[in-house]
């Protein structure tokens, strides 16, 4: 599905053997200066995904512990919340390397240059593609580990520069990655480990709100403000087979948001997960519009109890929604799941924006096919 880029301190996490790094929030900064050794030297930096650090002064060299706090609090004055520290490494510059990995349809990319470091960009000739792993020339365990690394991880692209090697031994100074976000219910990273460069949506603030008070899980990212399908997914596996679906007939672009909700949300908070939705939709420039309310066969999440909350949402914009042309696709399952899809058929068909209603019956990927060809039309 999309892209989207962790942080460095997770990013190297997953990449490392005995990382030895240490993530600090502004909000608990004394709780991770705390966690920093005694007489060892660190590099501190901003991590939230920002490009030439060094270059914008975000990066602070040769700080203690003692010194730690003093040094984020001048970083965190520029408006950053998210920081890692580091054990400095002492290197030569003309021991800096470059590489990258990025997951083609063919299959892995390679980019290598003996030429890392800052000034990788002024010597775009040193860069060698090689599609073959056992070409690139750099230790074959790292390279197996990295790439083992990546399909388990869901990463779908790692730009290591500099990378330091000295012998077999490879150390990543700077590392960016980005992951397939349709990945995280089975990878080993979170929401919590995906930088934003930019500002949030409110109405993703609006969903991170909900989520922080309540028992229940609701995520929410916009992947393209003016999309024209608005995804009201229950559960991760569901969100997935749903993009894939798209994705497999080149209508990825056409997603508007990912996202899910799971654990037995309450009637009123489904409606606020609704309207956040529905209010990024509204915005969207998309000539036509559909919303899906789908999932798979729940176990505990009431089916009937979650789509009165959604109708409650449906119904406060009904004049709006029906003003941009939208179709509802529904295909759901688990407890109630009779009269929870008799209830939204109702709602639905009465308003006159019924696309369609599926119960477990059916196959999860029918919703998005007929989306997709009400959008097409």
């Amino acid at each position: 599905m999309a892209r989207v880029k962790l942080s460095e301190y997770a990013a190297k996490s997953l990449l490392v053997d005995k990382y030895g790094g240490v993530a600090i929030r502004v909000r608990s900064i004394d709780d991770g200066v705390a966690r920093l050794s005694d007489g060892q030297k660190y590099i501190v930096k901003v991590d939230q995904g920002i490009k030439k650090r060094g270059k914008q002064g975000l990066i602070r060299l040769n700080v203690t512990k003692k010194d730690a706090k003093k040094a984020i609090e001048e970083l965190a004055e520029k408006g950053f919340e998210r920081f890692i520290a580091e054990p400095m490494l002492l290197h030569d510059d003309d021991e800096e390397r470059y590489l990258s990995v990025e997951r083609m349809r063919e299959g892995m990319r390679f980019l290598y240059s003996p030429k890392g470091g800052v000034d990788i960009e002024e010597h775009p000739e040193s860069i060698v593609q090689y599609d073959s792993i056992k070409d690139v020339p750099l230790p074959q365990s790292f390279l197996n580990r990295l790439v083992d690394t990546m399909n388990k991880e869901h990463m779908s692209f790692v730009e290591i520069n500099p990378l330091i090697v000295r012998g077999e031994a490879c150390s990543l100074l700077d590392a960016a990655v980005l992951v397939d976000s349709a990945g995280s219910w089975q990878a080993s990273w979170g929401d919590d480990d995906i930088v934003e460069v930019g500002t949030k949506a409110a109405s993703e603030e609006a969903v991170a709100r909900l989520n922080d008070g309540s028992p229940a899980s609701f995520s929410f990212r916009v992947l393209n403000p003016d999309g024209a399908i608005w995804l009201l997914l229950s559960g991760g596996g569901a969100s997935i087979t749903i993009a894939d679906e798209a994705a497999n007939r080149g209508k990825a672009d056409l997603i508007g948001n990912y996202g899910e909700y799971s654990g037995g949300p309450t009637r009123e908070e489904t409606q606020l997960y609704t309207e956040a939705v529905i209010e990024q939709l509204l915005m969207a420039n998309a000539p036509r519009k559909a919303i899906i309310i789908a999932g798979g066969v729940a176990n505990f999440t009431d089916v009937r109890k979650t789509f009165a909350g959604i109708i409650d949402a449906l119904r406060q914009r009904m004049a709006e929604l029906k003003a941009a042309e939208v179709m509802v696709y529904v295909r759901r399952g688990g407890p109630n799941e009779k009269e929870g899809l008799a209830l939204m058929e109702r709602f639905l068909t009465q308003h006159g924006i019924c696309g369609s209603i599926h119960g477990s019956s059916d196959v999860l990927t029918t919703v998005i096919d007929e989306a997709l060809e009400y959008i097409d039309a």
